[in-house]
């Protein structure tokens, strides 16, 4: 008996030596491990910016009525050239690929229009006022691209929108006379359908500083917002989920307004009772070389691609207005996932940086590439 209690005592001590050398082997977050049995539950999370279809610029160069509704049949055949439908197959992909839990989606566009324009007459007079009233559905990008995911036998629903700019103008028809053009736009949080139990108090809004440009149809304001969800992993602990898309950074009247809705959004952030996750495309490059935007978000969050991929720069914008681009045009990097914990990450990655076809034009899903996060919410 003594013999093999000694025998037993010296294979005890022997096993707890060499956990403890490969404990001290182990770089220090595996030792303790970063998966849900020891950090916390994980969350994979993205932000996709859909595209709208076509640049919107021409529109707000046009200096007389004429020309705006020649800017708007150029924008209206973009639209229809960079063909969503197309593109919603290639994202819908690229969402199965990645296995997003939560994805903030940006320029989540709803085209509709109206035949004849009751904003000009059949000779192009001007007969009434571009109030957005147009009903017929031509392209709803939130259904399209649900249903392509739906048909991967991967559902998910939207859990809080925030709808934003709202806008119409006439365009030119090929047989002659006009038809009224309407694009709202929408920030929206889609989540995986069997999620969705765990996700309450949606909200939405938008920024008090919005920039509105003169038109030869009158003053447009592209608004922007935010929606924002809050996540129950489990009963100890909630996390509050936004998605936004801030002003552009040029010209830099429209940087200044950025910047002021980056104010604001780091306002709503702190004012959470929860850790944060912010999705959006932010339009301010993250190497600091356009606004100071990104500078201002990241004094109180932290961006999840620099923590994980540090030395790699991680573009996402952007691609041509047509998408026929061969080559990826990236150049900065302006779509971001960011927390207000530090929390690790399994993996950080961009979706849709690559052409997804190489036969026609669009070659890219969207004009933006995605970027995709495994967190471990850990307390």
């Amino acid at each position: 008996m003594g013999h093999r209690r000694i025998r037993s005592l010296r294979n005890h001590w022997l096993v707890v030596f060499l956990v403890a050398v490969v404990a001290a082997l182990l770089p220090a977050g595996a030792a303790q491990g970063s998966g849900p049995a020891y950090g916390g539950p994980e969350l994979t999370v993205m932000t996709r910016n859909l595209y709208l279809g076509t640049g919107l610029t021409n529109i707000l160069l046009a200096p007389t009525l004429p020309d705006v509704v020649t800017a708007v049949t150029e924008d209206w055949a973009h639209v229809v050239a960079t063909d969503f439908r197309t593109r919603a197959r290639a994202l819908a992909e690229e969402i199965r690929r990645a296995g997003p839990d939560v994805i903030g989606l940006q320029e989540v566009s709803l085209w509709r229009d109206q035949d004849p324009s009751d904003i000009l007459s059949p000779e192009g007079t001007p007969v009434g006022a571009p109030t957005p009233n147009a009903t017929h559905v031509v392209y709803d990008f939130l259904a399209i691209l649900r249903a392509q995911l739906a048909a991967r036998g991967i559902p998910y629903v939207p859990v809080s929108t925030s709808t934003n700019a709202d806008v119409e103008s006439p365009r030119a028809n090929a047989g002659g006379g006009f038809t009224d053009v309407r694009l709202t736009d929408r920030d929206v949080i889609l989540v995986r359908a069997p999620l969705a139990p765990r996700f309450r108090s949606p909200a939405h809004g938008h920024y008090l500083a919005q920039l509105a440009v003169p038109t030869a149809i009158g003053p447009i304001t592209f608004t922007r917002g935010w929606a924002s969800i809050d996540y129950r992993p489990d009963a100890r602990r909630t996390v509050r989920i936004f998605d936004t898309h801030l002003e552009v950074e040029e010209p830099p009247i429209a940087a200044a307004f950025q910047e002021l809705q980056a104010a604001e959004f780091v306002a709503l952030v702190g004012s959470s009772p929860h850790p944060v996750i912010a999705l959006g495309d932010f339009n301010s490059a993250g190497d600091g070389s356009t606004t100071r935007t990104y500078s201002l978000l990241t004094q109180v969050l932290t961006d999840a691609w620099v923590t994980e991929h540090p030395y790699e720069p991680g573009l996402t914008c952007c691609q041509s207005e047509l998408l026929d681009n061969p080559a990826s045009a990236a150049s900065q990097r302006i779509d971001l996932v960011l927390t207000t914990r530090p929390w690790s990450a399994d993996d950080v990655q961009r979706t849709g940086a690559q052409r997804f076809r190489t036969g026609h034009a669009p070659f890219w899903a969207s004009d933006h590439a995605g970027v995709a996060a495994d967190l471990v919410l850990s307390r």
